[in-house]
């Protein structure tokens, strides 16, 4: 695999795990069993999930990584990919992924919640790693028709405004509950208003289910 870039911000993805908690639980609104039957999996870093017939991310893999997986099991698949970095942070209940492996750029991490990965998060530059109009999906927080075009409407969207008059700060998402698909895009601007911390990610996330 080719060299990407990530994002330096672990923490950030850290003060997000509590919005993903809040998803997980409307999708067991919805009626999510705690697990079901796999079928063959699909690579994202090989596979166009946008042109498949229907999107289910508990049929998919990342770096054959997979909702549900064991943490024991994610790690070993991880650490056999070559041109990463792994690191485990039991105390923040993350599974980080430095890219390259020499730098400080997170461009995926899992989430563990009881000893299972119970979401994926595809950061910023590891689009370069996905195929086709996948990669577009990282383009398309502000621009409605292609995220219609590629995923349809979302289920639900949210955009929360905070910070100073002088430091900003802005957080969007667009849920799709049925296909376990999160998209988050948010921005941090600097107190002398010259520099912007953004982050993008795609989050992958137990779909939800009829009762």
């Amino acid at each position: 695999m080719g060299r990407i870039r990530g994002c330096r911000c672990a923490s950030r993805l850290r003060e997000w795990d509590l919005a993903i908690v809040v998803a997980a639980g409307l999708c067991a609104s919805f009626g999510v069993p705690v697990a079901w039957a796999q079928g063959a999996p699909v690579e994202l870093i090989k596979t166009d999930v946008t042109k498949l017939k229907t999107l289910d991310s508990s049929q998919w893999t990342v770096l054959g990584v997979r909702l549900g997986d064991s943490k024991e099991g994610a790690l070993r698949l991880l650490q056999q990919t070559g041109n990463i970095r792994v690191q485990d942070d039991p105390a923040a209940g993350r599974i980080f992924v430095y890219a390259p492996p020499t730098g400080k750029s997170v461009v995926m991490s899992l989430r563990i919640s009881q000893s299972q990965v119970t979401a994926i998060n595809l950061i910023g530059g590891f689009s370069e790693w996905l195929q086709g109009d996948t990669r577009l999906l990282f383009r398309a927080f502000d621009d409605d028709s292609l995220r219609h075009k590629l995923l349809g409407r979302e289920d639900q969207r949210e955009m929360v405004r905070g910070g100073t008059k002088e430091a900003p700060t802005a957080d969007v998402s667009y849920a799709y509950f049925k296909e376990g698909i999160l998209l988050h895009y948010s921005v941090k601007v600097s107190a002398d208003g010259k520099q912007a911390e953004t982050l993008r990610e795609m989050v992958l996330i137990y779909p939800a289910r009829a009762r």
